[in-house]
């Protein structure tokens, strides 16, 4: 099982929340990431979407898929 840690932020007056450094460098996370909220009963859980790199769409589409699926699945952020 691994340890619990937790990381507090505040809710600026703008209802942004900046992520702790120490998760952004563990995770990679950027400008244009997405933070996921998933809420399951009375627990609040986040995620992160990293947004896709330019050189991983094109070499999607130099696998001779189709580009118009594989443009779609990227602005889904299924890629």
């Amino acid at each position: 099982m691994s340890e619990r840690q937790v990381f507090r932020t505040k809710v600026s007056q703008g209802y942004q929340v900046a992520v702790p450094a120490e998760l952004r460098r563990k995770y990679g996370i950027g400008v244009g990431d997405e933070v996921v909220w998933m809420v399951d009963g009375g627990e609040v859980r986040t995620d992160f979407k990293k947004k896709p790199s330019l050189e991983s769409i094109v070499s999607l589409g130099r696998s001779g898929g189709n580009a118009v699926e594989t443009k779609k699945r990227a602005q889904k952020g299924e890629l």
